[in-house]
């Protein structure tokens, strides 16, 4: 099996857009609205794509999932007592729900810490919606570290909770 994590093209979008469909509807129909309408969007996808941000987790050259890697930090996040600097913020990550549940979430969290690396910073910084007990076991168990909550008033009442994690990288 062939894996790998590369910066998006144009020739990507479509297919990004068609994976995330299926994570937001898979994740909506559990109950868990931590995706909307606004973001993230087709417009967001190709935003991050032309600003270099935006990477696509390849399987044997197919895409399994996305994430924006970039150094933006929500304002909501200026209250959490962060530990460690020189980070870098894991995004809208998703992957594709035929491809969960066989430790490929791992091997994607693994290739962005791999790539923070190679890139000089130092740690990594993400949150996850309270609610997606999936996602913030998956971070728990990789070394990440709870921070504290934020809470998003553009999201509905009652899931408005994201949980904040930081993990130091080994340079």
């Amino acid at each position: 099996m062939n894996i790998q994590l590369m910066q998006a093209t144009p020739d990507h979008l479509g297919t990004i857009m068609d994976v995330y469909l299926r994570c937001k509807k898979d994740l909506d129909e559990k109950g868990l609205l931590q995706w909307n309408d606004h973001y993230p969007s087709r417009e967001y996808f190709e935003e991050e794509m032309i600003n270099g941000n935006l990477y696509v987790f390849m399987i044997d050259e197919t895409i399994a999932g996305s994430a924006t890697l970039n150094e933006w930090q929500s304002p909501e996040w200026s209250e959490i007592p962060w530990r460690f600097a020189n980070e870098w913020v894991i995004h809208a990550l998703f992957l594709d729900p035929l491809q969960q549940g066989n430790g490929l979430g791992k091997v994607f969290m693994e290739r962005c810490e791999e790539l923070a690396r190679e890139r000089g910073f130092g740690s990594i910084r993400l949150d996850a919606y309270s609610r997606n007990t999936g996602a913030n076991y998956l971070f728990k168990k990789l070394g990440y570290e709870y921070r504290g909550s934020v809470y998003f008033t553009s999201k509905p009442e009652g899931h408005q909770e994201y949980r904040c994690y930081e993990k130091a990288l080994a340079l």
